[in-house]
């Protein structure tokens, strides 16, 4: 169970990326006060934590009524983080995240800007909304086999919420260097435990 929950925990980390967050965030609230950066990643957090809860919780019946099997879903969720892997190792991801935080500041959205770009698309994005389905599971043996199963969201929304709070001291320290091989590496690994994914669902819907 322990080693379940850490390599659900890894798996959603790499595809939220919350270490890519940091220079982002300290950009986008450059200028601001403590206490309205304060509303702002605290405010991305719960946003995040609910938006990924719901695909988490309600995934399941989301797929049944639209009579799709889990298995396809892991085949095109699985398909959809190789795309995420390669932008990362070939540095697109951190560039369209960047972009998309440029287009919120000129459209002059600040007060909003807990929500988009933060909460959507930078921390519950697309990937992060596959992989928390994919964490799901229609029926739990017990509580804590549920516990084990949503834990790894609330960690890792939690580790982007302490991202964003050490942004200002973080982005300086690490370097854009620092932080560009480190999204390769994560990208890399995103990419292999993608592919596992394809390969459970296509083993799954063939019977192989």
């Amino acid at each position: 169970m322990f080693d379940t929950l850490i390599e659900s925990i890894l798996l959603l980390f790499i595809a939220v990326n919350p270490i890519s967050l940091v220079p982002i965030f300290a950009g986008l609230t450059s200028g601001l006060t403590k206490q309205q950066v304060k509303t702002i990643y605290i405010r991305a957090s719960i946003v995040s934590l609910i938006v990924l809860s719901i695909f988490w919780l309600f995934g399941n019946a989301i797929l049944d009524t639209m009579n799709i099997s889990m298995d396809s879903f892991r085949i095109i969720g699985g398909m959809f983080l190789v795309v995420i892997a390669f932008k990362m190792v070939f540095g697109q991801r951190q560039l369209e995240r960047q972009n998309t935080a440029d287009t919120a500041i000129d459209d002059e959205t600040i007060k909003s800007i807990a929500i988009f770009p933060l909460s959507i698309p930078l921390i519950a994005g697309p990937g992060a909304m596959a992989t928390s389905l994919l964490l799901s599971k229609e029926s739990y043996l017990s509580i804590a086999d549920a516990v084990v199963s949503y834990l790894p969201i609330f960690i890792v929304v939690l580790i982007a919420a302490l991202a964003m709070w050490l942004s200002a001291k973080l982005s300086s320290r690490l370097g854009p260097t620092v932080v560009t091989v480190v999204e390769k590496i994560f990208g890399l690994l995103l990419g292999a435990l993608a592919i596992e994914f394809v390969i459970e669902g296509i083993r799954n819907s063939f019977n192989l």
